[in-house]
């Protein structure tokens, strides 16, 4: 619903254009450190970054939900490849991201937080815009961006290609290119269409978490959306839209591992007999090669007058399709069918008293019906001040990537010479209660913005792994095969999180965002054979944006990053230690506007980093600097 975030049933925050500008930041995900209790890490041997709230993540990123202009873009892999939203930071308007699980209308990936990208509506970016960026490590992007409108059509087309090299002793560069056209078509009176068409194409390099079994391998990516939205508006605070929206993405990392003699250390001439007659072949492996993609259809009606009761109501259907030879055992699609109603509702009790109320109710053809809701009332003791309390639950519902996950090394033939990972099957939904109490206000005449939340998390029935060394699973080379399973444990979280706003002197732009956890496993590791994961949560996140304007067109940004020790799965090298130390990051931007159409800005990133040769995460970033210039006419 359109309203005042001080009437949401949860804590929001926005990223604007000014912050956005003022961070310096060169990838969408640089900006989510700015968000409280949001941790950013380095690459992983899936994806360059690696983004959680609250921690509790692995490679895989579950249960954040990630959306452009409301649609879904999150994979069914279980990643975000944050290169290939198929959106160029220049078009975006903001980011709003809930924090907080139960998000009503968003469904069941909604899980620990929601961030839904809003780029610029074509008419706000008319005219022709390029910018090129270069600096460290061959960095290099350019952007051409072209908008207009046409009677009833207004349109933008932008396309972008960006390279790196990435870091020092490590494989985590890419190169991509992007194109993208959003049009908005008047139909009449009262309705409007929607089009938002978008490919990616290129490479990541893998990062070797797992080196000797896939050394400098390249992962070819190319994923397209397009979305098509019909609103119709019935009244000045009433409309009701149609979406439909499809998915796409390749991926291809597989590599050439060597000869089996050469990966077994054995002689050519015993392979036929240790291996059942099969001739010295050549093993091909892949960890991220698939095809997935994703068909949604959505129906919602809003009614959101001001100072009465608004509300929302809508439902949909989806199916999420995938592949994978390499790791579901066969070539054949894998499909799963779900269905949503939702709805949620804005109630004034008082002048002074809000009541929220939101669900969701889904059925797949991996789950039984579930449902995720929140409820909560906020308080206006003033127009300046306001109290919330809110409880939700959340359930996130197995993929099909974690329902069929089989992963194994083949003969060329099809048998299987190890079996490294299967999933048991039949996993239920894991389960977040969330209990919060938050407070916005505007201190000192309004010289100071304050957002707090004070929060209670209970995890539970989280997907687990185990080693089973005494497996029947098929394969010559098992020394155990890592099993997921659900089972009831989980991790308590609590603690405080919250943003301060202010301008501290003239001309100056002042922003702190900090986050202050603890946490405590739900069972006993020793009992159960379970690590912890009470060091997946790190005690302290800060981030600090500063910028000031110098006169003369002049303007100068810094920005600051504080992450404490945690343990990022797959972070570090293989038999290495699990947990990341404390890291630091530090950024700097000066930028000079050239009259009204150029601007010129020199960016320095990574300035506090400590370069640790062969550990991964934040600190094993390198320092870099770019210059960047834009024009726009």
């Amino acid at each position: 619903m359109m309203q005042p975030v001080n009437r949401a049933a949860a804590s929001v925050t926005v990223i604007d254009r000014d912050m956005i500008r003022a961070s310096g930041a060169t990838q969408i995900v640089d900006l989510l450190r700015l968000v409280p209790g949001f941790q950013v890490s380095g690459a992983t041997i899936g994806s360059p970054h690696l983004v959680a709230y609250h921690g509790q993540s692995d490679l895989l990123q579950r249960g954040l939900e990630v959306m452009v202009d409301g649609a879904s873009v999150y994979s069914s892999f279980l990643t975000v490849d944050w290169q290939t939203l198929g959106v160029a930071l220049e078009d975006i308007e903001r980011i709003e991201v809930l924090r907080g699980g139960g998000a009503p209308t968003y469904g069941y990936n909604a899980f620990t937080s929601t961030i839904n990208i809003i780029t610029r509506k074509p008419i706000a970016s008319t005219g022709v815009y390029a910018g090129g960026l270069a600096g460290s490590r061959n960095t290099r992007s350019a952007t051409a961006r072209y908008g207009a409108a046409d009677g009833a059509l207004e349109y933008r087309l932008t396309g972008k290609f960006e390279e790196t090299d990435g870091n020092r002793d490590r494989s985590d560069g890419w190169q991509f290119g992007t194109l993208n056209f959003r049009g908005q078509v008047g139909l009449g009176y009262s309705d409007e269409l929607d089009i938002d068409l978008s490919g990616t194409y290129g490479e990541f390099d893998v990062n070797a978490d797992l080196p000797i079994a896939q050394p400098d391998a390249v992962r070819d990516s190319r994923t397209d959306r397009q979305r098509l939205r019909w609103t119709r508006t019935l009244d000045t605070d009433r409309d009701v839209y149609v979406q439909f929206y499809r998915q796409y993405s390749n991926q291809d990392d597989r590599e050439n591992l060597g000869l089996l003699s050469e990966i077994t250390g054995l002689p050519p001439g015993a392979i036929p007999t240790l291996f059942d007659g099969r001739s010295d072949q050549a093993i091909e492996a892949g960890w991220y090669t698939y095809e997935e993609e994703r068909h949604d259809l959505e129906v919602q009606y809003r009614d959101y007058e001001s100072g009465s009761v608004s509300w929302v109501l809508g439902a949909g259907g989806r199916q999420e399709s995938i592949k994978s030879a390499e790791t579901f055992e066969s070539d054949r699609w894998k499909r799963d069918n779900s269905y949503r109603a939702f709805a949620q509702a804005s109630i004034p009790l008082s002048e002074q008293w809000l009541a929220n109320i939101g669900g969701v109710l889904e059925r797949g053809d991996l789950y039984d019906t579930g449902a995720s809701y929140r409820v909560g009332v906020n308080y206006f003791p003033s127009p300046d001040h306001t109290l919330r309390l809110t409880y939700s639950h959340a359930e996130r519902k197995p993929t099909l990537f974690e329902e069929y996950f089989n992963k194994a090394f083949y003969f060329d033939d099809g048998g299987v010479l190890v079996q490294l990972t299967s999933s048991q099957g039949g996993l239920e939904p894991e389960e977040l209660d969330v209990i919060d109490v938050g407070y916005i206000g505007q201190l000192f005449n309004n010289a100071l913005l304050v957002d707090l939340r004070l929060f209670y998390e209970r995890l539970d029935n989280q997907i687990r792994s185990t080693t089973d060394t005494t497996s029947t699973f098929p394969g010559y080379l098992n020394n155990g095969v890592e099993v997921w399973y659900e089972g009831r444990v989980g991790v308590d979280t609590w603690g405080l999180e919250g943003q301060l706003k202010t301008e501290p002197w003239q001309s100056a732009q002042l922003s702190f965002q900090f986050a202050f956890l603890r946490s405590e496993d739900r069972y006993d590791p020793i009992e159960t054979g379970l690590a912890s994961r009470e060091n997946h949560v790190p005690d302290t996140t800060l981030s600090l944006l500063l910028s000031q304007s110098l006169g003369h067109q002049l303007d100068a940004s810094l920005v600051y990053y504080y992450l404490d020790d945690m343990s990022w799965n797959g972070d570090a090298t293989l038999g290495g230690p699990s947990t990341i130390k404390s890291t630091h990051r530090l950024d700097v931007r000066i930028a000079k506007q050239l009259g009204q159409h150029w601007l010129v800005e020199g960016i320095a990133q990574n300035l506090a980093s400590r370069y640790e040769e062969g550990i991964r995460g934040e600190s094993a970033q390198d320092p870099r600097y770019l210059l960047r210039v834009s024009a726009q006419y």
